[in-house]
């Protein structure tokens, strides 16, 4: 609930250009910065004249050393004597939202040069979830656009000096990072601080992981309290699924810098599909921590993969782009270095009309979030340019850019195959399309019960205007068809395979000879999912081509040959009672038993 203190019970003024501050015993500055410093030269808030709101975030680092104390006064640096009206405080949780309904604020008058001490009749409890931070803030007033009140103070490292931009009701960036941060402290009363504040976070592990392998892994860990922790005093379990397997202690000294560990962790025994591993911070030196730190991270095991077939690439273009042509170019490019590339063109207005745009095209790249061109995707994977969206822009990024990040997406095998069969009758216009394939044992454990089959259909050689292009400028790989629906389809399943048939007139100026169709197998397209909608295998065929199965008889494992592993593998299978892939049928009789075992083994002695 929002506190409003009013004037005369919630702030006492205390105004005046300190010196050193002399803090009571019990008593600490929580802030960027904790020197006596005001910048003689100051910065405006170019945005507005009036009153203006300015804050900046204090970390949860910087909160936990402080958790348990109260605020009991704020400190605001001026480089002009200006009129603050409100100092406040806000709630961030772990996901970064602002809690505004906890928002407490304190009215006041302050206005002198140099520092301000606005000291609070009700203080502010520190009473915080662990990894929540605090926006601390005020209100002053700013004469006009040039009028430079605010002091930042390079000191240390230098965090956002944020304002709120009330006409769209959105807290924005001033891009002041350069000059320092915010003359801005709270001073904080506490009886004791606690030498041991450790925190985990930073884990780096496989996405993906074959059963009975070992999951390498490391995060990050430091201790941000009053003490020192020598290397080895500190310890910490790992656990999967709750299931603590390891113990390790910290190979270094810990203080407010990082120290990276690192281990492996066995998957034996562990059953296929998601799974999440955890960190937790637990003693130093054999006490147990007041607060655990803890840190998790998700992961999928799996029995067997698939190679990818093709990666599929999305580029957002539009004829009205001037610089589209280029990111065509890198495309090309890429396609040049390598032939797994599935690119679909998908065009949209911009200052004009484009005559390949639809209102499929329209949903597509509101989806995927798309708010420029030219842009692209890569196999819907974030990453590329951010962790947080599947697209970035393409003039931008080399063939080898691209093709590195299609390699690190490599590391994760595919779940199901992809292939494509069609037929075209020219007199009725008719098209079939078939699209098949075979799926990893538990293959709904790792992709979900919702994933889609997606099925374009594209065409080469139009011609069109294309600004920065020419009026003759040829547009190939032009999305000209989703079957069904953007979003894809359920696939039609039938134990440890699939196959779907799609029926679809082609209209009579689509040029059949240079049509082609890309199918691929992803989470579904959705609004505001835009990390979790990544593409496990795709492919692309002409009109008219077949696929040959993209399976061998005895490759069991789907590491693309035959071998001993193959043995273990089937026998692991004839075990369990799990789905049995194709590969698995070495006898070709249609069935998966002790049959197919020996005459695996037979096909590995005699070599073939």
């Amino acid at each position: 609930m929002k506190k409003l203190l009013s004037l005369l019970m919630a702030a006492m003024l205390l105004p005046f250009a300190l010196g050193a501050l002399d803090l009571e015993p019990n008593q600490r500055i929580m802030g960027h910065y904790t020197t006596d410093s005001v910048n003689a030269t100051g910065w405006s808030n170019p945005k507005l004249v009036g009153i203006a709101t300015v804050a900046t975030d204090i970390t949860p680092d910087e909160v936990a050393v402080f958790s348990g104390g109260k605020i009991v006064a704020f400190r605001v640096g001026l480089s002009l004597a200006a009129p603050i009206s409100r100092v406040f405080v806000i709630p961030i949780d772990t996901e970064g939202k602002l809690l505004n309904d906890q928002m407490t604020e304190w009215p006041c008058q302050a206005s002198s040069k140099g520092w301000n001490m606005i000291e609070l009749a009700t203080p502010f409890d520190i009473d915080l979830p662990d990894g929540y931070s605090l926006r601390i803030g005020f209100d002053y007033e700013q004469a006009t656009k040039t009028t430079k009140v605010l002091s930042l103070v390079k000191v240390g490292t230098t965090y956002p000096t944020l304002h709120y931009l009330e006409s769209d009701g959105k807290w924005l960036n001033l891009v002041l990072n350069n000059k320092g941060n915010l003359s801005l402290q709270c001073i904080v009363e506490k009886e004791s601080y606690s030498p041991y504040i450790l925190r985990v976070d930073g884990i780096v592990a496989r996405e993906n992981i074959k059963i009975g392998d070992d999951l390498p892994f490391s995060f990050n860990t430091r201790n941000v309290g009053d003490g020192q922790v020598l290397a080895g005093q500190a310890t910490y379990e790992v656990a999967i699924d709750g299931n603590v397997m390891l113990t390790m202690t910290n190979p270094a000294d810990l203080s407010t810098s990082n120290v990276t560990m690192s281990g492996t962790i066995s998957t034996a025994g562990l059953d296929a599909g998601p799974h999440t591993l955890t960190i937790t911070a637990t003693a130093v030196n054999g006490v147990p921590l007041d607060k655990p730190a803890t840190a998790s991270k998700a992961f999928n095991t799996f029995e067997f993969g698939y190679s990818r077939q093709m990666r599929l690439v999305e580029q957002f273009t539009s004829t009205g782009c001037t610089y589209c042509p280029q990111g065509t170019a890198n495309i090309q490019n890429l396609c040049n270095m390598r032939n797994d590339i599935a690119w679909v063109s998908i065009h949209e207005n911009m200052g004009n009309t484009d005559p390949f745009r639809t209102a499929q095209t329209d949903s597509i790249t509101d989806m995927e979030g798309i708010d420029g061109f030219p842009e692209g995707s890569f196999d819907r994977t974030a990453g590329i340019s951010s962790p947080n969206s599947v697209y970035a822009v393409l003039t931008g990024l080399s063939a080898n850019t691209m093709s590195s990040f299609l390699d690190y997406i490599e590391n994760n095998p595919s779940w199901a195959t992809v292939n494509i069969n069609s037929n075209f009758d020219s007199a009725a216009r008719q098209a079939t399309i078939t699209i098949d394939g075979e799926l990893v044992p538990n293959y709904e454990n790792i992709m979900g019960t919702d994933s889609k089959l997606t099925v374009y259909i594209t065409e080469d050689g139009l011609v069109a205007p294309q600004v920065s292009g020419g009026n003759d400028y040829v547009h190939n790989n032009v999305l000209r068809q989703a079957l069904v629906s953007v979003k894809g389809v359920d696939l039609n399943k039938n134990g440890n395979s699939y196959k779907n048939v799609f029926n679809v007139t082609i209209p009579d100026e689509w040029n059949a000879d240079k049509l082609n169709i890309v199918a691929f197998i992803s989470r579904p397209l959705r609004s505001n999912a835009l990390t979790d909608i990544y593409v496990t295998n795709a492919n692309k065929r002409k009109f008219g081509e077949f696929d040959e199965p993209t399976f061998i008889p005895g490759d069991v494992d789907g590491d693309g040959k035959v071998g001993i592993d193959d043995i273990a593998t089937i026998i692991d299978l004839l075990l369990n009672d799990s789905d049995k892939p194709q590969s698995a049928d070495v006898d070709g009789d249609g069935k998966v038993n002790i049959d197919d075992l020996a005459s695996l083994i037979d096909m590995i002695l005699n070599g073939n």
